[in-house]
């Protein structure tokens, strides 16, 4: 018996009961308030791993065969840029991963808590 096998991820811990969790209907029909601060916070995530894609997107593009080799100002003009087109693309793409955060954060925020809840150890 492997490790894996007998290891168990128990769903109500001593600090959280979990309700049943909603299905995906459930979530989607959420209405998400694009005005609050957990929203804010979700689209900047959002706008950070867009950031993080383009960062590594960029550094596969060959910038050898050009006249000049990049300098230092170059450089700190290119990261932000797209830091900017990071944030243009995160409020007007499709990307959607803001959305799902806020719908998951608003779903956790609201579980109720135990009555007594166990201190971490």
């Amino acid at each position: 018996m492997t490790p894996l096998a007998s290891a168990s991820l128990p769903l109500e811990n001593q600090r959280y009961s979990l309700p049943p969790l909603p299905s995906a209907k459930g979530l989607s029909a959420q209405k998400v308030d694009k005005d609050s601060k957990l929203y804010q916070a979700c689209e900047d995530f959002q706008a950070v791993f867009i950031k993080q894609m383009l960062d590594t997107m960029r550094k596969t593009v060959d910038k050898s065969g050009g006249l000049n080799p990049p300098n230092e100002g170059e450089k700190v003009f290119d990261d932000m840029l797209y830091d900017e087109y990071a944030k243009k693309m995160s409020k007007s793409s499709g990307f959607d991963l803001a959305d799902n955060l806020y719908k998951q954060m608003v779903f956790l925020q609201n579980l109720p808590k135990a009555a007594n809840p166990a201190p971490l150890s």
